[in-house]
């Protein structure tokens, strides 16, 4: 019944209940929607100081350039003001599952006088954290995870993020002194990457056996007689000699041996076998995804036994060579936009670069069916149907499957209904379809069948 939305401006997934193609349509009402939204104005990423992660695993300081706007608020201020709140509610419980309110330390205020009176916290406190120090003396802070002990005498939010606050007056992550030119480049001294700062994991594989590189142009780390050294923080325990045996009987690093870099792995190797872990292990294998114009090549098995699938009304999926759907459709991102364009649909610079949705199709394609360059074309699954202008490129080409043709088109995903620029959504056509590991959607292969108007 209550839905919060906390963002940049006013979004979809604010105003559905309000403007919505199901509202516009009729399909809907609002009056007859009883979610009731709540909207907290957000601040963007320039109007406050903090780090961010990326997927190489690297932390990067960022400092406030600008002041957000009005009520605008950062992530951190949400959750800082409603831990002080739940605090305050549960201070007179008497109540024994109470008690991990009570005695949450939450004292991360900030120092600055205007953010106090904002109501914003301090991420630099948070960091340190995050970081871990000594229980005893919250000054002490953790050099690295190897620091961390099971009896209480040391206190850390997450065991990858430490080190990289490792005294009071040393945020690695704020660190911006890049390798000199004709360098490896580990780039050790730029932000910090977890854990320990390596930059690329399981790094003891870069050496043979003996220790030494398996190419001198491409060498990385190696074993120069008495302990791993290299470009980058050796991933692997310093001073295990690269002969060295592992100890049947023991646990962690000190059961595998010198020569077995996969250090997270029980034995220690790289696995194309996995007989653990995986739903749809224990080896690599092919499927079509949930929805193909063609048979699976190599198996009778059509697409994953275990993917994930919600048989809901709307959620339909072609048969496989469905004559009604014989296009494959995939969706991507531009450099322009940003993910499905909720921040950047509302920059007037970015939308004049790239101001409107397109369905990117082939020349073949386009001779085909008799569509021009900039003509409105529809393009329909099982689940919906959308428009928009056409882009005939040669960046698509034909594919040739099984002796015939199949075409395939191409649409960015950043586009909706509110901001600057609005267009069709090209995931209003995708499947609920998601891997059976970690529920990745499979939105970048589906059918479809293209025509021309709208």
């Amino acid at each position: 019944e209550w839905l919060v939305v906390k963002d940049n401006w006013l979004t979809e997934t604010a105003t559905f209940w309000q403007n919505s193609p199901e509202i516009t349509s009729g399909q809907l009402r609002s009056q007859d929607i009883q979610t009731e939204v709540f909207f907290f104005p957000s601040a963007q990423v320039a109007e406050y100081e903090g780090s961010f992660t990326n997927t190489q695993r690297m932390l990067q300081w960022h400092h406030k350039a600008a002041e957000p706007p009005g009520d605008c608020r950062t992530d951190l201020w949400l959750t800082h003001q409603l831990a002080k709140r739940l605090k305050s509610l549960y201070a007179d419980s008497t109540l024994p599952r109470d008690r991990g309110f009570k005695n949450l330390v939450w004292d991360y205020d900030s120092d600055d006088p205007h953010e106090r009176e904002r109501g914003e916290p301090d991420a630099v406190k948070i960091l340190k954290e995050i970081n871990g120090y000594y229980t005893d003396d919250p000054g002490r802070h953790l050099a690295s995870f190897g620091d961390l002990k099971d009896d209480g005498s040391t206190t850390c939010a997450s065991w990858i993020y430490c080190g990289v606050f490792p005294s009071p007056d040393r945020n690695l992550a704020a660190r911006k002194q890049p390798d000199p030119p004709n360098t490896p480049g580990a780039q050790l001294q730029w932000g910090w990457a977890w854990p320990a700062n390596r930059r690329v994991l399981y790094n003891r594989a870069s050496a043979d056996l003996q220790g030494k590189p398996w190419s001198e142009r491409k060498k990385w780390v190696w074993w120069d007689g008495a302990r791993w050294t290299g470009y980058d923080v050796p991933d692997f325990a310093l001073t295990k000699a690269p002969l060295s045996k592992g100890s049947p009987n023991a646990i962690g690093l000190d059961a595998l041996s010198g020569s077995e870099p996969f250090i997270m792995k029980p034995d220690g190797v790289g696995w194309l076998y996995v007989p653990s872990g995986l739903v749809d292990g224990p080896l690599p294998a092919h499927y079509e995804p949930a929805e193909s114009p063609v048979q699976n090549p190599l198996y009778r098995q059509q697409s994953s036994p275990v993917l994930k699938y919600w048989k809901l009304a709307g959620n339909e999926l072609a048969p496989t060579a469905d004559p009604r759907f014989p296009y494959i459709v995939t969706t991507y991102r531009l450099t322009e936009h940003y993910l499905s364009g909720a921040m950047s649909r509302w920059n007037p610079w970015l939308t004049e670069l790239q101001p409107e949705f397109f369905i990117e199709i082939s020349p073949e394609l386009a001779a085909e069916k008799g569509i021009g360059n900039t003509d409105w074309i529809t393009v329909s699954t099982p689940r919906g149907r959308i428009r928009g202008k056409a882009l005939v490129t040669r960046r698509l080409r034909p594919f040739t499957i099984d002796g015939r043709t199949v075409h395939h088109i191409g649409m960015p995903f950043h586009w909706g209904y509110q901001g600057l620029i609005t267009g069709d959504a090209a995931n209003e056509l995708t499947a609920l379809v998601a891997d059976p590991n970690v529920s990745i959607h499979e939105g970048k292969a589906f059918v479809c069948n293209v025509e021309k108007g709208s």
